[in-house]
């Protein structure tokens, strides 16, 4: 897909909007507890045919660049991507953050599950091109309720497990990154905030080719159902990767998970109605939605 090079301006909101300086992010491995908090983001760019182009790459690369600078102007923080992204580092680094008081992490990728017996399926992450993933079982047994700030953007990570009895003994990914078995749908108390995606089979998209706008009638088991991708425009002026973006770019400022949504919203939607935006039934928050990055 060729993108037009009014996009490119659009999508450098994503650095010059909010500039930030270079910095060495992979350090090594720690064997004892340490103070403070560390963070993680990871990019595992797994490649779906027919879903994925160069300039969602290129749009997940960028995105990536910038959350990661929000990070570590705060944090030391492992960055982890491409072929480096596979499943035994993916748990190698969530595991390392738990040596620390607190641990936020990012990632943003595909689905992936585990067919489990009675129809239920088991809900993980695709690592490097798909050729590996991490169940949210295998999430939970390195993991800690020391996660404070997990938003991962991957393929429906907002659904919650009804039975957790099942042959697979899954969790979901909620409970998997935050060990909260009853964490609250928008909540108000705790120190723990988790942001993930529900399931969307239709939605509204503007095509920066032909300047209108379209639905995407989305059809069940297709892998990019449940999370937007970067490149799907909002509208004239911002696409999906300048929610991550402005996202991260509020919580810099301290602004809590709620606020930095609705200040979100002003920015990209021009409205600071969250509830309004396609989002509001689509992005979900379990937790204290008025956590903020420690």
């Amino acid at each position: 897909m060729k993108k037009p090079s009014n996009i490119i301006i659009i999508s450098l909101l994503l650095i010059c909007l909010l500039a930030f300086s270079s910095m060495s992010l992979i350090f090594g491995n720690y064997a004892s507890a340490y103070p403070g908090t560390c963070a993680a983001n990871f990019l595992p760019t797994n490649f779906v045919e027919g879903v994925d182009t160069s300039w969602e790459l290129w749009l997940s690369q960028e995105t990536a660049d910038y959350i990661a600078g929000v990070l570590n102007s705060k944090y030391p923080i492992y960055d982890i991507r491409d072929t480096a992204c596979t499943a035994n580092n993916f748990k190698t680094y969530i595991n390392a953050q738990q040596s620390w008081d607190t641990a936020v992490i990012y990632s943003k990728g595909h689905l992936a599950w585990k067919n489990c017996p009675h129809g239920y399926g088991q809900m993980g992450l695709a690592m490097y091109n798909g050729t590996t993933i991490v169940l949210d079982t295998e999430i939970y047994d390195k993991t800690s309720s020391k996660n404070v700030h997990s938003f991962i953007w991957h393929c429906r990570t907002g659904l919650l497990v009804s039975d957790g009895h099942t042959a697979c003994l899954h969790r979901g990914l909620p409970v998997a990154f935050t060990h909260n078995d009853d964490i609250p749908w928008w909540g108000t108390s705790g120190s723990q905030v988790y942001l993930g995606w529900y399931n969307k089979t239709d939605l509204q998209v503007y095509n920066f080719t032909t300047g209108q706008y379209h639905y995407i009638q989305i059809l069940p088991g297709d892998p990019m159902v449940g999370s937007p991708q970067y490149e799907w425009g909002i509208n004239p002026n911002y696409n999906y990767a300048n929610v991550a973006a402005t996202y991260y770019y509020r919580m810099k400022q301290g602004d809590s998970t709620a606020a930095a949504l609705v200040q979100m919203s002003s920015i990209v939607y021009g409205h600071t109605n969250f509830e309004n935006t396609e989002l509001a039934d689509w992005l979900v928050v379990y937790g204290n939605m008025y956590t903020k990055l420690p």
